[in-house]
């Protein structure tokens, strides 16, 4: 049996925040959800009806401090920016938020170990998003 080939790999990831491309990203994880209404009528019999309500989406992104490309500099809590989330280098395999409310930013430093300073943040979709491929999405370019 031969390797698989297909799997995709998070080598190629990146984020990029109000069209400037974030140095040393060591991860990010995008979480989209749809709130719903939940009934019981006559005409369940006995069963729960479902319908979708607003379109969710929330990201957390990581990395490690760039003193040439300050994080800090591009985002602040409470900054509303635009965010783009590269799965990979190809054309289209991006998600596109628009405009994305900036909930937190942490720091991390540990003398002792001496370990690189590392820097996390949450975001939440201000308005429409768009997943890789899907139709309107705008059109965007890796910034090198």
């Amino acid at each position: 049996m031969g390797c698989s080939t297909t799997a995709r790999t998070g080598s190629e990831g990146k984020v990029v925040v109000a069209d400037q491309l974030i140095a040393r990203v060591t991860g990010w994880t995008l979480n989209e959800s749809i709130g719903e209404t939940a009934w019981g009528d006559s005409d369940g019999e006995g069963y729960t009806n479902r319908r979708p309500g607003r379109k969710d989406c929330t990201v957390s992104f990581e990395g490690k401090f760039d003193t040439d490309s300050k994080i800090y500099t591009l985002m602040r809590v409470g900054d509303s920016v635009k965010l783009v989330l590269w799965e990979s280098s190809t054309d289209g395999d991006y998600w596109v938020l628009e405009c994305v409310l900036i909930q937190s930013y942490t720091t991390t430093v540990n003398p002792d170990t001496r370990e690189v300073i590392t820097w996390a943040a949450t975001a939440g979709a201000d308005g429409i998003y768009y997943a890789p491929g899907q139709s309107g999405a705008p059109t965007e370019s890796l910034p090198a």
